[in-house]
């Protein structure tokens, strides 16, 4: 094959499977080794609990409240100055290869559970249809980096939704919260944003079984406890003049789950299920992943896909191309529209979840070859 038709379609694969395939940007070669394991994950049904978890881990499931709250504005406010939370251009870059990747396992791997999903949102969720077809719309950010890689922070996406109150949802790995703690604290911490489990290491869960597959969706789920943990710690030792209470806030682990490359199995559904996450795909794709996506070539995409209660997925982990850009463009036009912004969370509640048994990227069996091309694409 002609070496430049041959970039080309790699380059046009990643508009579909998501930010964490490293792109020409990245000098980098795919590779997909088995996925390290260095400690099992949770056995048996959630309810069951384990003797040996550790601090504020998983015996009991999660308390559920009609109310939903996603953060504590003076918890942001009182521990970051807004100098802190501004960030900077250089928390975009993206690191691929690494020296010595990180491949433990979190402090905390047998995570509190959320009750377990109900039956209508246990399949792959594409959309809502809104009750009284209310203009609501979930904005989404990719927030995924795999082991021998440590992906970025795009500030200018955050604060632009800071700056114009937008509520949206970030799907972040594990192993990204545990590269970025103090941003994963931040997001944990605005009333603006909630946070959803997007696995591990970004692995293939239609690939991966049984204990791998497990320790994606639970080691995620732990290592975001740890930094609630830590949080909350800041806040018991006086190093922010805040009443603990207000941690109240903070949902203690992540609602939601969102499928890497969009492919998943009859066994990684049920388990899901079983762990009280509903799974969380989308219906509007910014491609931005793409090296020559632009922001206008976004707004177009967004401004014609888009019906009250889509889901729309971007990445804001430095792979996110055009975005940051974007925003400014869509989301006035959109809020002229008459369209909301909400979290997924808060979608899921707003009327019919519109499913699908089988997980795909635009149409079903469009990401099939994912499985040949990335394997468990962990690495």
């Amino acid at each position: 094959m002609n070496i430049n038709i041959h970039i080309f379609l790699v380059s046009m694969m990643v508009v579909f499977i998501g930010g964490c395939f490293p792109t020409s940007n990245d000098n980098d070669k795919v590779s997909t080794p088995p996925l390290q394991q260095t400690q099992p994950a949770h056995q048996g049904k959630p309810d069951t609990g384990s003797s040996d978890s550790i601090a504020y881990s998983g015996d009991k499931p999660v308390p559920m409240s009609d109310e939903l709250t996603f953060g504590s504005s003076t918890i942001l406010n009182s521990c970051w100055t807004p100098k802190q939370l501004q960030g900077s251009s250089r928390d975009k870059q993206v690191q691929r290869p690494i020296k010595n990747p990180y491949r433990s396992p979190p402090q905390i791997t047998t995570p509190h559970f959320n009750p377990q999903v109900e039956s209508k949102l246990r399949d792959s969720i594409r959309h809502v249809i809104p009750d009284l077809d209310e203009k609501i719309v979930a904005l989404t950010f990719d927030l995924c980096e795999r082991t021998k890689e440590r992906t970025g922070y795009d500030a200018a996406i955050v604060n632009y939704l800071r700056q114009h109150h937008v509520k949206a949802t970030f799907y972040a790995g594990g192993k990204w919260m545990h590269s970025h703690p103090d941003k994963t604290m931040q997001l944990m911490a605005d009333p603006l944003f909630e946070i959803g489990n997007h696995a591990w290491t970004h692995g293939n869960m239609r690939v991966l079984k049984g204990e791998e597959m497990e320790n994606q969706i639970l080691w995620t789920q732990g290592q975001y406890e740890v930094l609630r943990g830590q949080l909350m710690s800041q806040l018991e030792i006086g190093q922010c003049s805040v009443p603990v209470s207000e941690m109240d806030k903070i949902p203690l682990v992540p609602m939601t789950f969102r499928f890497p490359y969009g492919t998943c199995s009859t066994e990684s559904l049920q388990a899901l299920a079983e762990y009280g996450l509903p799974a969380v795909q989308w219906d509007v794709v910014t491609a931005d992943p793409w090296h020559k996506q632009t922001a206008k070539g976004i707004t177009n995409t967004v401004l014609k896909k888009v019906k009250p209660g889509s889901i729309i997925i971007a990445h804001a982990n430095g792979r996110g191309h055009g975005t940051a850009d974007a925003l400014p463009l869509f989301i006035p036009k959109l809020r002229e529209r008459g369209y909301q912004f909400v979290t997924v969370s808060e979608l899921l509640k707003s009327g019919e979840a519109i499913t699908t048994k089988t997980c795909y990227e635009l149409k079903p069996g469009d990401n099939k070859r994912y499985d040949r091309i990335f394997g468990k694409g962990t690495e």
